[in-house]
């Protein structure tokens, strides 16, 4: 079996004899148990708790993105003044998050010389987590109302595109069911051309990565110069403009994994919380340069285009060093608070914008001028409720379908399914 390159110690070699003279051996690597390493990331129901942690902070920076969106309350001070209008990051954030956990089972067998996880479980996997929850939202926004159609003919159209994920190709789809679903059609896309980019990533990590990442600013740039004002959303907000975040999270993955048993110690523990500190405010300083740019014509699109890599290089130094940092930096970001937003996040993000604009078309909570922006008491009281009522739903989907069906396993429901097919009676003698 074929290994990943992962750079081994410098005093852990040995040579053993060939017929070809010297040949460098490396051993094994120990295999220590998670909790028993000093420097390893604290871990819930066998997840690295500080991946959760991170994946609760960016649905709250989405949520509270589009709530601002809708009701312009400002934040709490001027100084996280640009939290919430650079909030849409949090997506960025899934897809680097997504490019770790994806690719992390297959570095982990491949450098403990054990069999990668099946094709076949990974796309069980891919499926159970996302399409039930998907089909079940498509549901939801064409029942209530949310998804309006033009014809009998736009809404088979629409709804063969979200269900085939293709629906980011073409502007008359991409947000015509539910504005938020875009990132699922990039997620699917990623799933599907994953194998062939692990294919090139576990026999060379960081040159697929950097071809990764080239592709993604020629892919970008290109777009800007043909068709920034036309069909920019397409070409912008589609999986080859992110392949480089999801880049960062695979290369952060590889870099986890070969670091994980080999930094241990107060002195590289503590090393690591800095780094990690650094990184998280390296992020800030990006997202303000950002936002310092809003007064342009589609500020945001125009400063990724060749920065959006840098926000995946901040995710890379913060998220790899966190999980190399102190237990209690771990723990302070792996909180129980945040690893329960982690655990509904996938529900909270299909349905909180339409539930958000469900309730400001039903006036709820009613407000008492004719532009409700300009009622500040409408603005505070209509944050909390969307966010009370999202939070409410996504914890019932999540625990009432979701989890329920990542219990199931491919072996069990195909031995069930074989139980319930008619046996044909053997023939007498």
């Amino acid at each position: 079996m074929r290994r990943l390159p992962c750079p081994a110690p410098a005093t852990a070699g040995r040579f053993a004899a060939s017929g070809n003279g010297p040949k460098k051996v490396w051993p094994q690597p120990v295999k220590v148990p998670i909790r028993a390493a000093t420097n390893a990331a604290p871990v819930k129901e066998g997840r690295l708790a500080v991946l959760d942690g991170l994946r609760g902070i960016a649905v709250l920076l989405v949520l509270w993105f589009h709530l601002w969106q809708i009701s312009w309350l400002p934040a709490p001070l001027p100084a996280l003044e640009f939290v919430p209008e650079t909030g849409f990051v949090g997506v960025h954030l899934f897809f680097f998050i997504s490019g770790f956990v994806i690719v992390y089972p297959f570095v982990r067998a491949q450098l403990a010389g054990r069999a990668a996880p099946t094709w076949r479980h990974f796309a069980y996997r891919r499926f159970i987590k996302i399409v039930p929850s998907y089909v079940l939202s498509i549901a939801a926004a064409i029942a209530i109302g949310y998804a309006h159609f033009a014809s009998s003919g736009h809404a088979v159209r629409d709804i063969v595109t979200h269900l085939l994920f293709i629906h980011t190709w073409w502007y008359g789809t991409y947000g015509s069911i539910n504005g938020v679903l875009w990132t699922l059609a990039v997620e699917a896309q990623f799933y599907l051309v994953f194998p062939a980019l692990w294919w090139f990533f576990k026999r060379a990590p960081w040159p697929t990565g950097g071809a990764m990442v080239a592709f993604a600013l020629l892919w970008r740039n290109y777009a800007a110069s043909c068709c920034l004002h036309t069909t920019g959303l397409l070409w912008f907000e589609n999986f080859p403009g992110y392949i480089d975040v999801f880049a960062c999270g695979m290369l952060s993955a590889y870099a986890y994994a070969c670091l994980r048993e080999r930094i241990a110690g107060p002195a590289a523990t503590c090393t690591a919380t800095l780094v990690a500190l650094a990184g998280f405010a390296f992020l800030v300083a990006l997202l303000q340069d950002m936002w310092a740019m809003r007064a342009v014509d589609q500020w945001s699109t125009v400063w990724q285009i060749d920065n959006r890599t840098w926000i995946g290089v901040a995710f890379f130094v913060s998220v790899t060093a966190s999980l190399l940092a102190a237990p209690s930096w771990q723990r302070a970001v792996g909180n129980p608070v945040l690893i329960f937003f982690a655990t509904i996040s996938y529900n909270l993000y299909l349905y909180h914008q339409m539930l958000a604009r469900e309730l400001l078309s039903h006036r709820i909570p009613p407000y008492a001028t004719a532009d409700p922006h300009a009622d500040h008491r409408w603005q505070v009281l209509y944050t909390i409720v969307a966010f009370g009522v999202t939070i409410a739903e996504a914890a019932l989907v999540t625990y009432a379908l979701e989890r329920p069906l990542l219990q199931l396993r491919p072996d069990r429901l195909l031995a069930a399914a074989s139980r319930l097919r008619p046996h044909r009676a053997l023939p007498r003698m």
